[in-house]
């Protein structure tokens, strides 16, 4: 069994990437092993907005569909598509709706379904973002694998970074005694130790445990959404 959180690091200015300090920190505090690079590829489609009727009383939340390719899935893609959100309850109380997740090949075939979306489909979903890990580092102390990499937003030439991204996973190979929570707190131990401030935390939430093995898929599609 593993756990994994997934941190975000925004960029505070264009020319000021929080990687280099990150993985600068890494060596310091760690001397950690190298993995292999890897890199992952996201493209977000939001629905079009349904015309307005004399019914409809108020206009529902959009429903997002994100292409995903992974480094733990290196032979597929993943299209996850996350409904409308519920109206708020008079309790206000809300939960986060849940993306449907579902496997294609990669290469060709992911290439003809994004064609697809961006053509026959192009009144349905409008095409919002691109954002990719391109070349990123990897590395590993004991339990731990980190993996860190630039998140750049656009296609070609003209890209963006939007911030540093990293995935550390407690893979509980060393002491196989340790439970979910007992990983937790080793990677939140392992975070503190670098002295990096400024990062939004994702994990699988309770209701992603849904026993597809596409809880780590959720937990990325979360993450690339970048909502403020």
């Amino acid at each position: 069994m593993s756990t994994r959180i997934i941190y975000f690091l925004p960029t505070i200015s264009a020319d000021n990437s929080p990687l280099p300090n990150l993985i600068n920190r890494l060596a310091t505090h760690y001397n950690p092993s190298i993995l292999p690079r890897w890199s992952l590829r996201q493209r977000l489609f939001r629905s079009m907005p349904a015309p307005p009727t004399a019914t409809n009383e108020q206009t529902p939340s959009p429903r997002f569909l994100q292409i995903v390719s992974l480094p733990d899935h290196l032979n597929a893609s993943h299209v996850a598509i996350t409904p409308s959100a519920p109206a708020m309850p008079l309790d206000g109380t809300s939960t986060e709706p849940i993306a449907t997740v579902v496997s294609i090949p990669s290469g060709p075939s992911t290439d003809e379904f994004i064609q697809l979306l961006t053509s026959k489909l192009a009144p349905l979903w409008q095409q919002r973002q691109s954002l990719t890990v391109l070349d990123g580092s990897a590395f590993e102390v004991g339990d731990i694998r980190i993996r860190a990499g630039e998140l750049r937003q656009g296609l070609g030439g003209a890209q963006l970074v939007r911030g540093a991204v990293v995935e550390v996973v407690c893979k509980g190979r060393v002491d196989e005694n340790l439970d979910g929570r007992d990983r937790e707190e080793t990677i939140r131990a392992f975070w503190e130790e670098l002295g990096i401030k400024g990062a939004r935390e994702f994990m699988a939430a309770d209701s992603e445990g849904m026993g597809d093995g596409f809880e780590d898929v959720r937990m990325w599609c979360r993450m690339l959404m970048l909502r403020s």
